[in-house]
């Protein structure tokens, strides 16, 4: 591997003083066909903002939570609520169409305004040019383009990785033998295999869709595909997984190639649910994956993609392979910038715990004081850092960061978060 040095999150971005991040973190431009009232979970960027740079929101601010991140010394005060947090209007859209709150406080900050948002689409390309700001994305084409799984596992063919063996196949509902089709594809891997995973190619609708099955349900599971619309899934064997890592990294503006973390996935019942930082225990496999990735992150710089690239892999028995890329900022993305801001303020973090959260609807301010003997104060070394609230005090769902200094502790906290009424 041949990767420059490693870097901050957020240097990888910018380094330079005469400019401002502008993030825009929501995700609703990556579902083309969204499914519910999607959550744009705009507010992830408020802990990761410092003070010159900039967060829009699609909702309202939860002042008691940026009141919060003020007492720490981080966040920042230029913020741009739409205070649309219902429906499904793009950030994007409602900055293409009103951009004047956020060209003036570019004005008054006056400095070079770079846009950081979730998913490089076609609206994020636009919104840059009507800021004025230089885009830490791609294009568009290539940002579907990598997303979708099965171009993926093709691309790592062509560069000689080995993948999971899989089946393409179109869902076409209005073909009486299109189900017997699939049907028969899974009864094949199924001879070989107590299951079977099925996949949508790309991730567009907002809801999970892998599905397992033993054969027992494929009829509910084409209902369900043809159902919610969905062109094109893969169909694999679904092997044993002792660990699920992801990989992330940058290719700079300037065309650096970085590397950013690798860390273990938390899953239940397929879906991501957390994220754990990695300690070097299993150099052989760290070594694989990073050589890897960076075949991979290779080609895409070479193709012209800019921004992050998280790779999901599996590590099965002896073998090691890459399931999906996630062309576009990962969850755990604003976790590492968050992470950087903290070690700011406490030295260097041994260890930690993303996690998603759920209490009673309350307010801010009575989750502070529920979880007070956990809650991050600025020096506490093994702490509970909140954010992601802007739901708080509707459906009690929000996120955390684990601090400590190996994973015992980091077990350890999760228990007493869990006595104190957060699951």
């Amino acid at each position: 591997m041949m990767a420059d040095p490693p870097q901050t999150f957020k240097n990888c971005i910018s380094n330079r003083d005469d400019e401002c991040l502008i993030y825009g973190a929501d995700n609703l431009s990556q579902f083309t066909q969204p499914i519910g009232n999607l959550p744009s979970k705009c507010d992830r960027a408020l802990p990761a903002a410092r003070s010159k740079d900039i967060v829009i929101l699609r909702g309202k601010l939860n002042l008691e939570y940026q009141s919060w991140l003020a007492s720490l010394g981080l966040g920042t005060d230029h913020i741009v609520s739409y205070g649309r947090a219902e429906g499904k209007t793009m950030l994007s859209r409602m900055i293409a169409d009103n951009p004047v709150p956020i060209q003036k406080i570019i004005k008054k900050i006056n400095k070079k305004p770079v846009y950081v948002p979730w998913f490089s689409g076609d609206m994020e390309n636009k919104v840059a040019k009507v800021l004025g700001a230089d885009l830490f994305g791609a294009p568009s084409a290539l940002t579907w383009k990598y997303n979708d799984k099965s171009i993926f596992k093709t691309s790592c063919r062509q560069l000689g990785i080995p993948v999971v063996e899989d089946t393409l196949f179109s869902i076409h509902p209005k073909n009486h033998k299109n189900r017997h089709e699939m049907e028969s594809i899974i009864r094949q891997y199924l001879s070989k295999h107590p299951e079977v995973l099925i996949r949508g190619t790309m991730d567009n609708t907002g809801i999970s869709l892998v599905f397992k099955t033993k054969g027992d349900d494929i009829n509910a599971l084409y209902h369900k595909l043809s159902k919610n619309q969905i062109g094109q899934i893969l169909i694999e064997p679904l092997l044993p997984v002792i660990a699920s890592p992801n990989d992330q990294w940058i290719v700079t503006r300037d065309k650096k190639i970085r590397h950013v973390g690798l860390q273990d996935q938390v899953l239940k019942d397929l879906r991501h649910i957390g994220t754990l930082k990695i300690t070097e225990q299993f150099p052989l496999e760290t070594a694989y994956i990073l050589d890897t990735s960076f075949k991979i992150v290779q080609q895409m710089m070479a193709s012209g993609y800019t921004g992050v690239i998280g790779i999901d892999y599996i590590v099965t028995g002896s073998k090691i392979y890459p399931v999906e890329i996630n062309a576009r900022f990962n969850g755990s993305s604003y976790v590492k910038i968050i992470i950087n801001n903290i070690e700011d303020l406490t030295g260097p973090v041994p260890c930690w715990k993303y996690m998603k959260a759920k209490t009673r609807p309350c307010s801010f301010n009575a989750l502070a004081k529920q979880i007070k003997p956990l809650l991050f104060d600025g020096f506490k070394s093994e702490s509970i850092f909140p954010y992601n609230c802007d739901n708080l005090d509707k459906t009690g769902d929000f996120a955390v960061i684990l601090l400590a200094y190996d994973p015992e502790r980091i077990a350890a906290l999760e228990q007493t978060l869990n006595g104190m009424g957060v699951g």
